[in-house]
């Protein structure tokens, strides 16, 4: 029996909760994106290794300051130093038979002097039997026989200067093909010297000396020193209504209860599938300069605000966009119009007028 009383008196609050009544009010309203992030440097990136090999030094510290083309990590570059020699040794060795005094050259040059006597003998020869066989003084074929030793021996000298020419096209690719295997090989060992693509702040070595690491690892985290940019992490919902320059109040984990002011820069166009959310960029409006790399944060972004709005509690409005009137005795249900919705308002902007009274049932 007592259990019984006690359900109808909760009906009965319930009852006379969903009775009561309001009226909109016209004030102003503010509606905000939550979204979570952290702090990061401006192009900020990862500098992975070329090559796999043991660090041997680390020549700099976290919060460094490195200007381009610095050495930040040395690798063990054994095996790359003797490749480099070989090609080197190999480069010298080839330059040497393209030069005009090798010895293939050289013997070339020398057949072809040979060849060009022997045709200058002939070429006498075949003079002296067109006189003889003018006066008759030899038979028709010994006059041939010339003619063909001569023309043999023009064929002998031509074939020898196209095997020079072809000899010395042959000896110059493979001084640029050596030429090259000596660059290639000079950049590889190059590769085991980590530098810096530019001027940057060293937020976070990653190895150490004595570490093995496998090329295209991540070695350190790199970016514009004293320039940082607030990432955020915005949902499916939201998305669609964050634009480009909404401010953007910021509250640092390491500052709790302290808001900095800024403003909307980028929004990435892609979702990214590891936090299941939309990227956007928000960059503060004056320079944080204590603010540390990696922060976490809380940020609200300011998608819509009215100085003056007609507005109903949260609670009056149904899920999907109705609210109930009292008329005298009589309820009517009627859909509105929305505008700015926040936490505990709703903006109309059709539907219901001032003086109206809504009942509060959810």
């Amino acid at each position: 029996m007592r259990r019984i009383l006690i359900l109808a008196v909760l009906f009965a609050s319930c009852n006379k909760k969903n009775q009561e009544t309001v009226e909109p009010i016209t004030a102003p309203i503010t509606e905000a994106v939550f979204a979570p992030g952290h702090l990061e440097a401006e192009d900020q990136f990862t500098l992975t290794a070329l090559n796999d090999g043991y660090i041997t030094d680390v020549l700099v510290e976290e919060g460094d300051t490195v200007a381009e083309n610095q050495e930040i990590f040395k690798q063990d570059n054994t095996n790359a130093v003797i490749l480099e020699r070989a090609a080197e040794d190999n480069l010298k060795i080839t330059r040497k038979q393209a030069s005009s005094d090798s010895s293939v050259l050289q013997e070339l040059v020398a057949q072809l002097a040979s060849a060009r006597a022997k045709m200058l003998n002939s070429q006498e020869k075949l003079e002296r039997m067109q006189r003889l066989y003018i006066t008759r003084s030899i038979a028709k074929v010994e006059l041939d026989d010339a003619e063909l030793h001569f023309n043999n021996s023009i064929n002998e000298v031509e074939g020898i200067e196209q095997k020079i020419a072809n000899t010395k096209l042959e000896l110059k690719h493979s001084l640029i093909d050596s030429r090259s295997q000596q660059l290639t090989a000079r950049a590889n060992t190059d590769y085991f010297s980590i530098k810096s693509p530019g001027n940057y702040k060293i937020y976070s070595l990653l190895k150490r000396k004595g570490d093995l690491v496998k090329k295209g690892e991540a070695l350190a985290v790199l970016g514009h020193a004293n320039s940082l940019k607030i990432m955020l992490d915005i949902d499916e919902q939201s998305i669609a209504k964050v634009k480009l320059h909404q401010i953007v109040l910021v509250e640092l984990n390491t500052e709790k209860n302290k808001t900095y002011n800024g403003f909307i820069s980028k929004i990435y166009p892609a979702f990214e599938q590891a936090t299941q959310s939309y990227k956007a960029e928000a960059v503060f409006e004056e320079n944080q300069q204590k603010a540390i790399n990696g922060t976490l944060l809380q940020a609200n972004i300011i998608v819509g605000k009215k100085d003056k709005a007609l507005l109903i509690p949260r609670s009056s409005l149904s899920p999907d966009g109705k609210v109930i009137l009292k008329r005298e005795k009589k309820k009517d249900t009627l859909k509105v119009q929305t505008g700015i919705i926040a936490s505990e308002w709703v903006e109309v902007l059709g539907g219901v007028k001032k003086g109206d009274e809504i009942i509060k049932t959810y």
